[in-house]
C-alpha cells in the first residue's frame, strides 16, 4: 500500500489534485486540512494498492 500526502496552495487546486488522484486508483483517507496560521496550504492523505 502506498501513502500520499496531497498539498496545494487553494481548495480548488487540491479538489483539482484529489479528483485527478482518485482518477489514478487513490483514495482519500478521511478529510482535507488546513493551517489556519500562517501560509501551509490545503493537505489532504491519500492511500492506493
Amino acid at each position: 500500500m502506498e501513502y500520499r500526502i496531497f498539498r496545494s496552495k487553494t481548495l480548488e487546486g487540491l479538489e483539482e489534485d484529489v479528483n485527478a488522484a482518485m482518477a489514478e486508483g487513490w483514495a482519500a483517507t478521511g478529510g482535507p486540512m488546513n493551517q489556519p496560521f500562517g501560509f501551509a496550504g490545503y493537505f489532504q492523505a491519500m492511500v492506493r494498492d
